[in-house]
């Protein structure tokens, strides 16, 4: 539980909630109400930097919207109640950009965070969905135009109101310098008039929907336009259509790709020339949701296919999503009002952390960033307390400045273990352009490793709005004891799904001294089927951000009845230069799963998945059977021996948020089903 003003202690699956515990201080904002409940399940090593949120819906009575920057840890290092709903917010070099209100207007967040007003359409009603502004400071934006149109020639009204979009570019100075009309380039019956949003009859005809736009160059833009199934090209100063990919129109042929994208609800231009798409998916068999990277060639018309990156489990995101790409090649996806709420990946697909809070709120685009205010700062990010000398506090002197004309108070501070503290009684009060000097302590007397990393955050609770800025700690320990590493899992009958874990009992690295990674741990193991000297096993491989954990992922499904080697061969140290000797296990699948031919694919359904505890299995048939329940390391957690009904309800609210596999055996152990199944936190 996160609580301001005390100290916040380490975790792997993470529940940030926000709960006034110091109830000393004078509280005026009570974020303990409105702040969501943040589940983190994994955190592998994210990219650094901040995490915007600006919400337009939430499912809580207490909750209201808002926007917000969290940390990687879903600390939030800014947070202010919106006015009403809030959404189309980016982050650039300046700030924070969004709409909210009504009449529905942008804005702009600079870095002592001031809000002003900044862009509006002109002559017609803003679209909140998105915007984009180039290197020149010249802004797209996005509005709507009702016409009455007579649609009788398609089964509808003869005075029906048509949903048109508009497109506006204003230049540095907000001068309006074009509109486009998509009316003036479209046909009505470009639509997919299969979408369950498009109806023709109805007296409100939503036919095009852009949902998403973004400058390609000098001379165009590019549109999304959802009810078409199409990304178009337009030429800025003319309006002419350059080219139209996917939907009716298209004119490209695709490459590695025969399932294109479906109603697609985000587009981004690279820079590499490449483009990604959120694909919702709607009209997929069966409907799911993805990002894809095309590289395009308008030269030969070539829509070529780099990249689909989907969640697992799969997602479909009825509508809404989007992705952004990070400055070191991750890839943010937000997945609309799903769970997760975002998923960020690193280049080889794996996740870099995955965060939720669906059950609260949503938000229709999420940005990262490494951005910050101005508002208070220390005058350094990065303390080293160096060796700690046994018995005695180290103090270190932390120099905040006020950038602020009037006095700025200080009302608590935050870390993630009880080896650093903050001497000084809150509130503190920093006079305005000037400093103040904070007493940081570090006494590592309870740690159990000689390597201690933390993360300060200094908090400032105004009314209406919450401020913070952190800085990261370090201090070492004397430490002679060696990591024990354990590999599992290391028996036999493991399900052919399992997911290999490597753990250390304190955080490891290289030899020489370089961080584990995604990318240099995938050299470190031995993997092979049958024995020591049998065949490899191609595999993927992921390290936790505290480097204490890896899981080590088969590209393909484990061989029924089949021995595997895994082997560490490589020597890891720890943080003081203690080194790890190579270990190995060896463990057995059981029974392949061909069996489900038995009953046809899937005979049973599950839901709510993913859930918070309670998993309900339906069956289509009253064969009697049993069920168990692995973790992802292959450790059977639950099993039912005697299962008649064809409902049977399933309770994991005593095992860990994460992901889960069940098998369903007939009394005679053949295999009738399996699947995945994914436990979250309430």
């Amino acid at each position: 539980m996160y609580s301001f003003g005390k100290r916040l202690f380490p975790f792997l699956v993470v529940w940030v909630g926000l709960a006034f515990m110091n109830h000393t201080l004078a509280q005026t904002t009570d974020f303990d109400r409105y702040f969501p409940d943040i589940t983190i399940t994994k955190s592998n090593d994210p990219a650094p930097g901040y995490f915007f949120l600006a919400t337009k819906k939430t499912y809580v009575d207490t909750a209201e919207n808002y926007v917000a920057i969290i940390d990687n840890y879903g600390t939030p290092v800014y947070f202010r109640l919106a006015d009403g709903k809030a959404a189309g917010m980016q982050v650039r070099e300046d700030g924070i950009y969004f709409n909210e209100g009504q009449p529905k207007k942008y804005y702009h967040i600079d870095s002592m965070l001031i809000k002003t007003d900044t862009f509006n359409t002109e002559g017609y009603k803003l679209d909140g969905h998105d915007f984009d502004i180039d290197s020149n400071r010249h802004v797209l934006l996005l509005g709507t135009n009702l016409v009455t149109m007579d649609l009788t020639s398609l089964g509808g009204l003869a005075d029906a109101t048509v949903k048109d979009k508009v497109v506006q570019e204003f230049d540095e100075n907000g001068n309006l310098l074009f509109t486009w009309k998509a009316l003036d380039h479209f046909e009505i019956t470009d639509a997919n008039e299969n979408s369950p949003f498009v109806d023709f009859t109805a007296s409100t005809v939503d036919y095009l929907h852009a949902n998403s736009l973004t400058f390609d160059s000098d001379t165009s833009f590019l549109l999304s336009c959802r009810h078409f199934d199409e990304v178009t090209k337009i030429d800025r100063r003319t309006g002419v259509i350059i080219w139209r990919l996917g939907g009716k129109h298209n004119q490209f042929t695709f490459v590695n790709d025969t399932l294109k994208f479906s109603h697609p609800h985000t587009i981004r231009k690279l820079d590499n020339g490449n483009i990604l798409i959120f694909d919702n998916g709607n009209f997929h068999n069966p409907p799911i949701s993805s990002v894809m990277e095309y590289k395009l060639d308008e030269q030969a018309m070539t829509a070529t296919l780099v990249r689909r990156q989907y969640h697992d489990p799969e997602i479909f995101a009825n509508h809404a999503g989007g992705e952004m790409m990070l400055a070191n090649g991750n890839l943010l996806v937000y997945w609309g009002e799903e769970t997760p709420s975002f998923t960020e990946y690193h280049p080889d697909g794996s996740v870099a952390i995955e965060m939720d809070y669906s059950a609260h709120s949503f938000s229709n685009r999420v940005a990262k960033s490494s951005w910050s205010h101005k508002v208070f700062e220390p005058i350094t990010d990065n303390v080293n307390f160096g060796m700690w000398d046994g018995y005695t506090e180290s103090n270190y002197l932390l120099t905040v400045h006020n950038n602020t004309d009037s006095i700025f108070t200080l009302t608590g501070y935050a870390t993630h273990t009880d080896n650093f503290y903050i001497r000084d009684t809150f509130p503190v009060e920093i006079p305005a352009h000037g400093d103040k000097d904070i007493t940081v302590t570090f006494f590592p007397e309870n740690a159990k490793t000689g390597f201690i990393t933390d993360i300060l955050t200094l908090q400032a609770d105004y009314p209406h709005i919450y401020i913070a800025s952190q800085v990261k700690l370090t201090g070492n320990k004397e430490d002679t004891q060696t990591p024990v590493v354990t590999i599992q899992p290391d028996t036999v009958n493991v399900p052919l799904t399992a997911v290999i874990q490597v753990d250390f009992t304190e955080p490891v690295r290289l030899t020489n001294g370089t961080d584990l990674n995604y990318q240099n741990i995938d050299s470190l193991f031995i993997f092979n089927k049958g024995g020591i000297n049998g065949e490899a096993v191609p595999y993927n491989a992921n390290i936790n951000t505290d480097k204490t954990h890896i899981e080590i992922i088969p590209a393909d499904s484990l061989l029924a009845n089949q021995t595997y080697y895994v082997s560490l061969d490589a020597v890891l140290e720890d943080y003081s230069g203690n080194s790890i000797a190579p270990t190995s296990v060896q463990f057995s699948t059981g029974t392949s799963i061909t069996a489900v031919d038995l009953l046809g694919t899937h005979p049973c359904r599950v839901f709510p998945n993913p859930g918070t505890g309670i998993f309900t299995f339906i069956f289509d048939n009253n064969i009697p059977k049993m069920m168990i329940i692995y973790d992802i390391s292959g450790k059977e957690v639950y099993r039912e021996k005697d299962i008649t009904s064809p409902v049977y309800h399933l309770n994991l609210t005593k095992q860990k948020p994460g992901m889960y596999f069940f098998l369903i055996q007939s009394k005679g152990h053949d295999m009738l089903d399996s699947g995945k199944i994914v436990l979250k936190r309430e």
